[in-house]
């Protein structure tokens, strides 16, 4: 990203490394609900069932619950819970293609 961006995504401040793992953990959530929802080996399921449990839960008991990572991040855990979801997305999304990490970030 050029540096004259920086301000702009980041508000004028590096990410923190607790920012930046809360931003991989919603990261790997959506690709494993991308990559894995016609998965047809058991370890592939799996994933897919974790992450999709994990995003559908409105628990918020601890730390890394789904709707406290939105929250960290200042997303709606109900408007992001909802394009995770949607099966459509990822029908429509092209293989290889992704949406820039600074995008969640912002």
């Amino acid at each position: 990203m050029p540096v004259q961006f920086q301000e702009m995504w980041h508000g004028g401040k590096p990410i923190t490394p607790e920012r930046a793992l809360v931003i991989v953990v919603l990261w790997q959530a959506a690709s494993d609900l991308q990559k894995f929802r016609f998965a047809k080996a058991r370890r592939q399921q799996r994933l897919y069932m974790e992450a999709y449990k994990w995003v559908a839960s409105d628990d918020r008991s601890w730390p890394y619950s789904f709707v406290n990572l939105c929250e960290a991040l200042k997303l709606s855990p109900e408007y992001l819970r909802a394009g995770m979801l949607d099966g459509r997305l990822a029908a429509k999304k092209t293989e290889g293609a992704s949406v820039p990490m600074e995008e969640l970030a912002a």
